[in-house]
């Protein structure tokens, strides 16, 4: 595996939509249900103690996310991976 790269192993479902693969090397879970999405990522339990994690609302219904489509779920996927990425850089030094 390259030094960036974001493999899915597993995709799909409704209520919620979950994915599952590799980011850098690290394994990450992905879900969506209700009105939120969440992505984490490594760590000794990438579920229940990840290195990294991030949330964010999704939609306007109380169960939006449930039903986000596959492609959608993949940009929020890619999106999470470059916030994971700008974590462990860490704080950009002083200019």
């Amino acid at each position: 595996m390259s030094e960036k790269e974001i493999r899915i192993d597993e995709i799909g479902g409704n209520c919620p939509v979950q994915a599952e693969g590799l980011i850098d090397g690290a394994p990450f879970y992905f879900r969506a249900r209700g009105s939120r999405w969440s992505l984490s990522v490594g760590g000794a339990d990438v579920i229940g103690a990840p290195e990294f994690y991030h949330e964010e609302p999704y939609g306007d219904g109380p169960f939006d996310a449930g039903w986000m489509e596959e492609a959608e779920a993949r940009a929020f996927i890619e999106k999470g991976a470059e916030l994971y990425r700008a974590a462990l850089a860490g704080p950009a030094p002083d200019a």
